[in-house]
């Protein structure tokens, strides 16, 4: 065992979200990937007949270009969704890649599992330098072997919950550029600062290390912006805490899709309404939705979680940002509200 073996798992056990060598969540509520209740979901994602689970045609993509991200404006904010959970953000002179997924399924596995509904905006090659990878938990949806090994040339730093830095390590990414962080603790880098918030999720990527890594939501600080990034959770009151006590944010990345109304799934990731609630608990000013229109990954219709969204939105004093995908956003400019999906819905 190296000592960086060594260190992890003497910080994992002294944890306070680890009970009984697996980590826990704050609400008490518990899942596994692989339970009856996933058999159950998965039974009737096959047999029920479905309204829409993906587009008709292929959705419009905005190639991003490294060189517009390479001469970035220091004084500027912007970020460009590169589909489900990744986003591409320059922030105080810092490029961060949130989650980044890009090959064509979220598995294991290069021939079966959700396919994407659309080519990435960019290959793992084709990505600028990287400061900092954010990583919120280890489902295949949120944490890609390849992209990560393809990238770690160019990358500063990986910042990870507590435990996933052993499979970094395991893919032969340097250990020396790894951070690992338990809920709460933080990691500087130039002017900003990251905190691993809490969640409410689960973690597992096979069949016997159920919730042996941790999960979280990330809240970045700088000296004139503030971000939220949820990762996957389910909504609890920890949001108003994390909002108390780090807000208010301009910025708020939010998950919307992959819900579902009853059983434990619905504890563990939120409705689109109770995320428009997290964002006010957030005391955010500005709402990106994030996990939807890429995979599919859940039994209602693909644009269902926007368009519930923006209800939730319409009666709130609640302001989205709906970017097309690879779209650059500046902040200093008019934020992008265009309700594209629409035009795709029954094509």
């Amino acid at each position: 065992m190296t000592e960086s073996q060594k260190q992890r798992e003497a910080r994992i056990q002294l944890s306070s979200q680890n009970q009984n060598d697996r980590f826990v969540n704050p609400n008490g509520v518990s899942a596994k990937l692989f339970s009856k209740e996933t058999w159950d979901v998965i039974k009737e994602y096959i047999l029920v007949n479905r309204i829409d689970p993906k587009p008709p045609i292929d959705l419009p993509i905005h190639r991003l270009h490294p060189e517009e991200w390479e001469n970035h404006q220091a004084g500027q904010f912007s970020f460009s969704w590169l589909g489900h959970s990744s986003v591409l953000i320059a922030m105080e002179n810092q490029r961060i890649l949130v989650d980044p997924v890009l090959e064509e399924r979220a598995s294991p596995f290069s021939w079966i599992g959700p396919k994407r509904f659309h080519p990435p905006p960019v290959t793992a090659g084709e990505l600028p330098g990287i400061d900092v990878v954010l990583i919120t938990h280890d489902h295949y949806d949120h944490l890609e072997k390849s992209t990560l090994v393809t990238i770690q040339e160019k990358v500063e730093r990986f910042i990870v919950p507590l435990g996933i830095g052993e499979l970094l390590e395991d893919w032969g990414i340097n250990p020396s550029k790894i951070s690992e962080l338990d809920w709460w603790e933080t990691y500087s880098s130039g002017s900003l600062t990251f905190y691993a918030t809490p969640a409410v999720h689960y973690a597992s990527r096979g069949l016997f290390d159920a919730n042996q890594r941790l999960w979280c939501s990330w809240s970045i600080a700088g000296k004139d912006k503030r971000v939220f990034i949820s990762g996957d959770s389910g909504y609890f009151d920890g949001f108003k805490n994390i909002g108390e006590r780090l807000g208010p944010f301009d910025v708020v990345f939010l998950k919307i899709g992959a819900s579902n109304d009853k059983g434990t799934w619905r504890t563990l990731h939120m409705t689109p309404e109770e995320a428009g609630q997290q964002h006010l608990d957030l005391k955010g000013q500005l709402l990106v939705p994030l996990h939807w229109a890429t995979f599919d990954l859940a039994l209602h219709p693909w644009y269902e979680p926007i368009e519930r969204l923006v209800a939730f939105s319409e009666q709130t004093s609640l302001t989205l940002i709906t970017p097309e995908l690879g779209k650059k956003i500046n902040l200093h400019a008019k934020p992008d509200t265009d309700h594209w999906w629409l035009k795709y819905k029954g094509a």
